[in-house]
């Protein structure tokens, strides 16, 4: 910032904003930096974002690069807490030689937790009675016995184990209520359900041992979701990126709300597909942290104002970390499967990175540009449906 004289003519204004540039870069280069600040003036009515991150995000742009180290990440998450959990001990009662297991791990080994990893009963009390974990996640059906057992053995270990915290993954609904079902020792919101990804049971972990509730609530399955995953398989639409139809609509979308991303997304089993994205890369995208998940378990237009002060997804990693979302509007996409019943398979959306209001107005003007892009998505699933049928690519 430099003291402004109301004397400068706009000349002077812009030779300064010139050195300040200069200087920025030069600073940037003798510091290796991999970017360089952006200097500007005279941008009365500019909306300016200053957070914790790495760089600075321009306005209209979600760019998933521009995020600071996962070391950073973990330690403002704690520093915004006030709290520590260094040296924690953490038990995961899951199969060792799985991509899992190793992914989750480690990402709980930057947050400074002692992790270990063991996959059958007798060598997962064994590690609980010589490290007396503060938390303990285990598979529900584990080799040589069930968690509720070994959750019952460890809290007779004495006073540690009845403080000991668990959490719970089951494969299926039906499990999750027959496990919740069997025992009270386990509470109702330490059970979670498969599909779950790492980030969410890193971020479960991290709650749990703050002794405070998750803000980040993950989307229902639908009764019907096995019916629907058909009906999205059918629609030969998970191989297609980016079809010039769907990029047009989604390109207009962003424009005319002026909003950092727009997308047409499906969702499948376990991750989202953006299908087409204007401002947002083709990332991929865990089912549990996507938004548009809530678009197709509710089966209904989901607004989400700001982020933050919304407990389902205050501490997702995708609004606390990069893009750091602060704002989503989605209307949900059908589709006829051949059976005859329509299907909501994903989500026509607006995200952006700052907290917005959504009037009727603007609801029905993404209606109907959700209508839109269902009937453009329906031309292109009939061409791929037909490529297929012929065993040709189609897009």
């Amino acid at each position: 910032l430099f003291h402004h004289d109301p004397n400068r003519t706009d000349d002077q204004v812009d030779e300064i904003v010139r050195y300040a540039q200069e200087r920025a870069a030069d600073i940037s280069k003798r510091k290796g930096l991999s970017t360089v600040p952006e200097i500007w003036a005279a941008a009365e009515g500019t909306d300016v974002t200053f957070g914790e991150r790495a760089n600075f995000v321009r306005k209209n742009s979600v760019d998933i690069g521009m995020h600071p180290s996962e070391d950073l990440l973990a330690k403002q998450f704690f520093q915004r807490r006030g709290v520590k959990i260094e040296g924690k001990i953490v038990l995961l009662g899951l199969e060792c030689n799985t991509r899992f297991a190793s992914d989750l791990k480690e990402d709980l080994e930057k947050d400074k937790l002692t992790v270990k990893v063991c996959e059958d009963v007798d060598s997962i009390l064994e590690a609980c009675s010589q490290s007396n974990p503060s938390l303990v996640v285990l598979k529900q059906s584990i080799s040589g016995g069930n968690a509720v057992d070994i959750c019952l053995k460890i809290r007779e270990m004495g006073e540690w184990g009845e403080d000991t915290l668990f959490l719970v993954v089951a494969k299926n609904h039906d499990d999750l209520e027959m496990g919740r079902a069997e025992s009270n020792i386990i509470p109702k919101e330490s059970w979670l359900v498969e599909p779950v990804s790492v980030a969410y049971i890193r971020t479960r972990v991290r709650m749990s041992l703050l002794r405070a509730p998750c803000k980040w609530v993950r989307a229902s399955i639908p009764a019907n979701e096995e019916a629907r995953l058909v009906a999205l398989k059918e629609s030969c639409m998970m191989d297609v990126n980016q079809p010039e139809g769907l990029k047009r609509i989604t390109r207009v979308a962003r424009q005319l709300f002026d909003v950092g991303a727009a997308c047409f997304t499906l969702l499948a089993k376990d991750h989202v597909k953006l299908i087409s994205a204007e401002g947002l890369d083709c990332i991929n995208i865990p089912r549990d942290a996507a938004m548009c998940a809530h678009v197709v378990s509710d089966q209904d237009f989901t607004l989400v104002a700001d982020a933050l002060k919304d407990d389902r997804f205050a501490d997702s990693p995708l609004v606390q970390g990069a893009p750091y979302l602060r704002f989503y509007a989605g209307m949900p996409i059908w589709s006829k499967a051949k059976d005859g019943q329509s299907y909501i398979i994903g989500s026509f959306c607006l995200l952006d990175q700052k907290p917005r209001e959504f009037n009727t107005e603007q609801l029905r003007s993404l209606q109907d540009l959700a209508s839109l892009a269902r009937e453009e998505f329906g031309a292109i699933s009939a061409e791929a449906q037909k490529a297929r049928c012929l065993g040709v690519s189609s897009l």
